[in-house]
């Protein structure tokens, strides 16, 4: 098993699957903010969010075709909203 470990560290794998669970994390976290925004996050700091995270899923661009279009999704809707 070590072995394995060591070979997926060194293909990268390791960093392939960290970018799948920050694009999942980046696309529950905005689907909840879009549902509700807190008071003390306003309108104003949740804009700021979206365009943020814009720019991070375009950074991870090609590690899951579903999760990006989801993204996507999710992000130009709240922004044409604003």
């Amino acid at each position: 098993m070590k072995r394995k470990i060591q070979y997926a560290l060194k293909r990268g794998l390791v960093a392939g699957y960290a970018k799948l669970v920050k694009l999942a994390d980046k696309l529950y976290n905005l689907r909840d903010l879009e549902r509700h925004i807190p008071p003390a996050f306003g309108k104003q700091g949740a804009r700021e969010y979206f365009n943020w995270a814009k720019k991070v899923v375009f950074q991870l661009k090609g590690t899951n075709e579903a999760l990006e279009m989801a993204l996507d999704d999710v992000i130009n809707r709240f922004l044409e909203k604003q």
